[in-house]
């Protein structure tokens, strides 16, 4: 016989969680169970277990997986777009004061790329988590709105960085660029994360910033 003063594991300490708590531990171990072992295997009750709560806690914070799926998608977008924010406020408007036009553009933008490379290669689980939620949106039609979302963000991100410290671009050239730059440097860590080479993977990127002078000069010379 139990005795009545047994509790269920939730119970006791755990129970003065608030929602919000259980929420982000939630969201935490997916990010990474995905990241480890993909999101066919990141069942429930891996995830529960990965955040040391109990099964139940999962449908007492959200109504499904796909909900669960959802805020995984915007916490990585979240989090990749205020560290890209964080690492624009370290880049000042211009190394030399006497680059302006394209070169302030091209200064800024090689500053910007290696402050964010130098992220993204600390950040490898997150990277992987974020590619393979972007697959899981664009496979399913009522999700897809959630990659466009992601991209957008991201472009929209280095648009205003772009704007905001040079003051050399209009928005429709700020973000035809920035799309393309993205665009560039998510096929580079996508490289990066199949060969898990960071020498050559830094090799590539400073080859990339060689070209940006004529990037750039084809998105503004018009």
């Amino acid at each position: 016989m139990t005795s009545g003063t047994q509790h269920h594991p939730e119970h006791g300490s755990t129970e003065r969680r608030s929602v919000e708590e259980r929420r982000e531990q939630l969201i935490d171990a997916a990010v990474e169970v995905i990241a480890e072992h993909g999101l066919t295997r990141a069942t429930t009750r891996a995830i529960t277990d990965r955040a040391g709560l109990a099964l139940g806690a999962f449908h007492y914070v959200f109504d499904s997986k796909d909900e669960l799926l959802e805020a995984v998608i915007e916490r990585v977008v979240r989090e990749i777009d205020a560290t890209l924010g964080a690492t624009a406020e370290t880049v000042e408007p211009a190394a030399s004061p006497a680059l302006d036009g394209p070169d302030l553009v091209v200064d800024v933008l090689e500053r910007f790329l290696r402050g964010a490379w130098a992220y993204l290669e600390g950040s490898r689980t997150l990277q992987l988590a974020q590619y393979e939620l972007t697959l899981h949106a664009l496979r399913e039609p009522e999700k897809h709105h959630l990659a466009v979302h992601q991209y957008d963000l991201l472009v929209g991100t280095l648009s205003g960085i772009l704007r905001d410290l040079t003051d050399e671009l209009d928005p429709a050239t700020s973000e035809e660029l920035a799309r393309f730059v993205v665009a560039t440097v998510d096929g580079l860590l996508l490289q990066w994360l199949v060969d898990r080479d960071a020498v050559a993977a830094s090799r590539r990127l400073d080859r990339y910033l060689t070209t940006l002078p004529a990037i750039v000069a084809a998105h503004t010379e018009r």
